[in-house]
């Protein structure tokens, strides 16, 4: 089991930007309860690159994304942000 490293993550802020939207809150939790309980969490994401580099990233819902970096040596999982494809790389994902 992993441990989920919240306080690097300003996860309050985003959860109450998100407060409106029940399915990214909804799927946010389940996510991070299925990291928690993965086996191997790099499986689940999708390795970035660029501004991002060494983070995974998973779809929460079609336009928002979880990014996450993995501390093996001590089975830490660190939440980095969560937020829409437009504010995490500065461009739109409908494209």
């Amino acid at each position: 089991m992993w441990q989920i490293d919240f306080d690097s993550f300003s996860i309050e802020k985003k959860l109450k930007k998100f407060k409106s939207d029940k399915m990214v809150i909804t799927n946010f939790k389940r996510i991070v309860v299925e990291l928690a309980n993965s086996e191997n969490p790099r499986k689940m994401g999708e390795l970035k690159h660029g501004r991002y580099r060494y983070c995974y990233g998973i779809h929460v819902t079609k336009s928002h994304t979880l990014l996450y970096r993995i501390f093996e040596e001590k089975k830490i999982i660190q939440l980095v942000d969560l937020d829409d494809h437009k504010n995490l790389y500065g461009r739109d994902n409908s494209a």
